[in-house]
């Protein structure tokens, strides 16, 4: 066996203890000779690379776990030129939609017995690229990619380079794979339509910058609403901000100078939301009995904002769970043989921040 010198550290006060030992890493020659079989049928039984008779593959298997023998996933992934790990590319880590749908892979990618590798883009173009890279040198088995950007450079890196691809919560028309969405343009006439209905007629759209997929059909959505209820699409209540709680809040902050100003907001995501609660606290508006606000996401701190938030509820959850499927499934050669769409539900939870127009 092969020893190894295990290091740990318990602090105490000021200082550091330092603990050492010996211990022993079983080898696929341990195993072979504890089953009393060759080193070749140990590694058809652990790579599945040739039938071995079912006496055989027990003895291996109870050698494994006597010895608590762990195979070298590098290895393996070097004989079958990928590992049995997903890669994982998305924008923003602070915020908690992306949370929930990582957790939904990962929690499909377990079950099947894979390991994702999360990589943080901070909405960067460049560094989209530079994980492409990453990961194709790590060889991962596929990737579950939610992009930054319009820019599809790195969806059409990894095409080039042959890995599988699944793209999640937004539209890559360019690009041959396939995509798990929610249903946005239906999510923005929800949320349009509750304002219309609770008096409103004057509704403020917070939408994002660039012209990603999910956010220009939130704000179809939002227009088509206005329309069916005989309601002018004016262009200057669409305001394009960040992405991020201080982008909520300035932005809303440009909607609250028009004149008139709008008495409620449809924003692009809960976050976008949130900041713009406190830019009506800050001008002194009580929501909702003076301005009335709806998010999109419905993350866990939707329901904990003072007043709680009124929102578009997509299933962020499922989502991660059947874009990783879908991507273990193109790993497999089981997947869709062409690209397309599976669209996914959305529905309006209504809480706190929305209420009935103000009398003008």
């Amino acid at each position: 066996m092969t020893s190894l010198l295990i290091l740990w550290y318990t602090p105490v006060n000021d200082y550091v203890i330092v603990y050492g030992r010996r211990g022993t890493i079983a080898t696929i020659r341990d195993v072979a000779e504890r089953a009393e079989v060759s080193v070749a049928t140990v590694s058809h039984v652990i790579n599945e690379t040739r039938p071995v008779s079912d006496e055989l593959r027990l003895r291996v298997l109870a050698a494994m776990q006597a010895l608590d023998y762990q195979p070298n996933a590098l290895a393996r992934g070097l004989r079958r030129r990928r590992t049995s790990t997903l890669g994982l590319i998305i924008p923003d880590t602070n915020n908690p939609y992306f949370a929930e749908v990582a957790r939904g892979i990962e929690q499909a990618a377990f079950e099947r017995d894979y390991s994702v590798i999360l990589c943080h883009s901070d909405y960067s173009p460049e560094r989209e690229l530079q994980y492409v890279d990453v990961l194709r040198a790590e060889r991962a088995a596929g990737v579950i990619w939610i992009p930054a950007t319009e820019c599809c450079e790195a969806a059409e890196r990894l095409v080039e380079y042959g890995m599988p691809l699944v793209i999640l919560d937004r539209h890559a028309p360019d690009v041959q794979c396939p995509s798990v969405v929610a249903d946005n343009f239906r999510g923005g006439y929800f949320a349009t339509q509750h304002l219309i209905q609770l008096g409103h007629r004057r509704i403020g759209c917070i939408a994002r910058p660039v012209g990603l997929s999910h956010s220009q059909e939130r704000i179809l959505g939002y227009q088509a609403a206005l329309s069916d209820y005989g309601l002018p699409v004016d262009e200057i209540l669409i305001a394009k901000g960040g992405f991020r709680l201080e982008d909520g809040r300035r932005v809303t902050f440009q909607l609250l100078d028009l004149v008139p100003p709008p008495t409620a907001i449809f924003a692009y995501n809960d976050i976008m939301a949130i900041g713009a609660l406190r830019a009506a606290h800050e001008r002194g508006l009580c929501v909702p009995d003076d301005f009335s606000i709806v998010g999109f996401d419905d993350i866990p701190q939707a329901a904990f904002t003072c007043p709680a938030l009124t929102t578009v509820s997509q299933p962020k959850l499922d989502m991660g769970r059947r874009g990783a499927k879908l991507l273990l499934d193109l790993i497999d050669g089981t997947g869709p043989p062409v690209e397309g769409d599976v669209p996914l539900e959305v529905r309006l939870v209504v809480r706190e921040s929305t209420g009935q127009a103000p009398q003008q």
